[in-house]
Formats: C-alpha cells, structure tokens, sequence
C-alpha cells in the first residue's frame, strides 16, 4: 500500500523521512503508442543566475523524453525573474501549441494566471521544483524542504562541536515569498530554538535574500558581520547564491575558513569548489535525474490520458488553493567525503570542473 506524505509545517524531520521511506513510486507503464505523441513542452524557468535548470534538469529531461516520447520536443525558457515576462512566454507557448507546460515560477504568488491562459486551452501544467502558491496547477514535482534545513542546522551544530560559551550564528534565509524557503526556515527553527531557549546559541542576525541573489547575500553577510560585531562563529545558508554571496563577503573582510558557512543547495560546481577548498562545510543536491524523469513520466501519462499519474504520487502539498497532488524526490546531502560518489560518479559534476578556481590546490585535487 502506497502511503501518501504531506508536507506543511508540522512535519519533522523523521515524519518526512519515514513517510518517505514507504512512499513507493509505482513505475508507470507507457502505452504502446506513447512514440505517437508529437509536439513541444514548454519548461518555464525563474531566471539563468540558478543554473540548475539548463544544466541538469534539462538534459534529464530530454534524456527521459528519447526513452519515454522521442516524438515530444523540449523548450526551456527563463524569464529573468519577471513575472510578466514569463506570463507572456506562457502565452506564447500556448499559442504555439504546448502539449504541456513545467512551471518554476519566477514569483509563486503570480501563477495562477500562467496556469489560467493554460487550462483555458485544455493544457496541462505541472510545477517542478518551484512551488506555485494560490494556483490551480495540477501536479508538483519537488522534494521535501523542512528536511533541508533540519539537516543543515544538525549538521552545523555537530560540526561546531560544544562551547563554554553560545555559538553565535547568522543565518543568511532565503525568500520569503518562495514555499521552500519558508520551509527551510521552519526546519532550521527546529533544531536552533530549543538550543536558543538552552543558551546554547544565539542568533546573531537574521535576514532574508530576496530572488535568492548572490549580490544580496553578500550585502546581508555585510550587516550580519557589522550587527555581530565580526564575532559569529557560523553562517548558515539556503543555496549556492546565498553560499556564494556570504563567501565572497567572508573573504573580502579575511573570515572566510574562521567563520563557517554551512547549507548550500544545488550543488553548483562554483560552489563545490568552496566546498572542497574549505570556504563552506556542505551543500544538498536535488536528485535531478529521478525528478526530471518523473516530470516527464507523468506529462506522457497526463497527455496519454492513461491515469497513471496517480499512480506516481505519493504526497500532498497545500499551496493555499488545493492540496496538489505532488511527487517528492529524496535531496543528497553532499560532504567532501562523497562529492565523487555523488556527484562525480552519477555524472552531475566533472573532476575538472570541480578541481578549479579555489579548489585547484585542494587536498581532493590532489589526488
């Protein structure tokens, strides 16, 4: 039996993992004339900056479209975080004739009109890593994110190891008007407040980066070490942006490696090289190819009409409007220890384009 997950608030980080732990993802059998299907998807994108999007998601994509749809054609389009833009790029599409629409909204609260001028010609649209709030979409296909920042605050805690005296930490959170960064935000609360309330920690700032932009992170970082006095024994992040920003601030004022920087997402190869050359202790990485094969398993299921995309999901997210039925893919933790088995290895990162920049005379690239 196929248990479902929720993912709000409430959710800890062993609910999630167990839930998860059970959630099976039926694999979904494609009809015999699946290859019939011609035409164009459209991925609509939030902006470049996050490179994620061209870099790995799309060849998964296409990858799993040869196997599944070789007749199904994939266009991927950014909207430089313009809403409007990306609005008009929906409407574009459909007049094109989009088979289907993947959305990673450039602002989650502005969907539903994207999702609108798509239902309004019969288009199906599924959200993919970005959450799409108060809309009408019709699948959600993400990982769990209250887990993330559970993990990074575990993982930052142990490292930093006891101290007669409060850790002092910053946190650099992301946007608030993006659902995972909320959650996020929830799950480092989780495992901080209590240490807070045990004068264990103290947080010594606090401040979001809006559109999750490197420039803004380093601006933050700036306050954060000027409120702090320069005396904080560690940052902790929401992506690579974020982590890029606060490392290029950390360097500028000679922090960086005296103060830590944990909780990178994405693993982008900029920031695996700070990883390695010890700038930042870890980054997470989404598992771009389960999520990108199964946001086309489920296109071909929608537009074969089969039904078998309710067999692939196994889990709920409310986006204000509705409880999206969604399918949650597992994030990787990344150490130094496993950037070859993890990245390296599935073919995500290439040895060179780790071993450069900060990273060349690293301990790894020595090797």
């Amino acid at each position: 039996m196929k248990k479902i997950c929720k993912l709000g608030s409430l959710w800890s980080v062993v609910k999630v993992a167990a839930c998860l732990a059970f959630a099976t993802m039926a694999p979904v059998a494609q009809a015999q004339d699946a290859s019939k299907l011609e035409g164009t998807i459209y991925f609509l994108t939030p902006n470049s900056q996050i490179t994620r999007f061209e870099a790995y998601d799309k060849p998964g994509m296409e990858e799993a479209l040869k196997q599944y749809a070789p007749n199904l054609k994939l266009v991927v389009l950014s909207a430089d975080n313009d809403p409007s833009k990306q609005l008009e790029q929906a409407q574009a599409a459909v007049t094109q004739g989009a088979k289907a629409i993947l959305l990673a909204p450039a602002v989650p609260n502005q969907s539903q009109a994207i999702v609108q001028v798509a239902h309004d010609a019969s288009i199906p649209v599924v959200g993919y890593a970005y959450n799409s709030d108060n809309s009408d979409i019709d699948y959600y296909v993400t990982v769990p994110f209250e887990p993330i920042g559970e993990g990074v605050a575990n993982f930052a805690i142990k490292s930093l190891g006891d101290s007669k005296k409060p850790l002092r930490i910053g946190l650099i959170t992301g946007d608030p008007s993006f659902f995972f960064d909320r959650e996020i935000v929830s799950g480092t609360e989780k495992v901080l407040k209590p240490l807070v309330d045990q004068g264990k920690v103290e947080i010594v700032c606090k401040t979001d980066n809006l559109l999750l932009s490197e420039e803004n992170a380093r601006v933050a970082t700036d306050g954060c070490l000027q409120q702090a006095g320069g005396d904080v024994d560690a940052i902790l992040v929401h992506n690579d942006s974020s982590a890029n920003g606060t490392i290029a601030s950390l360097s500028a004022q000679n922090l960086l490696g005296k103060v830590k920087v944990f909780g990178g997402y994405d693993s982008q190869a900029g920031t695996i090289q700070h990883l390695l050359s010890g700038g930042i202790e870890n980054d997470m990485v989404p598992p771009y190819h389960a999520m990108a094969d199964s946001a086309v398993r489920l296109i071909v299921a929608l537009l074969e009409k089969t039904g078998d995309e309710k067999k692939m999901v196994n889990g709920t997210y409310k986006n204000g409007m509705k409880d999206v039925p969604a399918i949650f893919n597992e994030n990787v933790f990344i150490t130094r220890d496993n950037v070859k088995a993890e990245l390296i290895d599935k073919g995500i990162l290439t040895r060179e384009e780790v071993c450069a920049g900060p990273a060349v005379s690293a301990a790894f690239c020595a090797k």
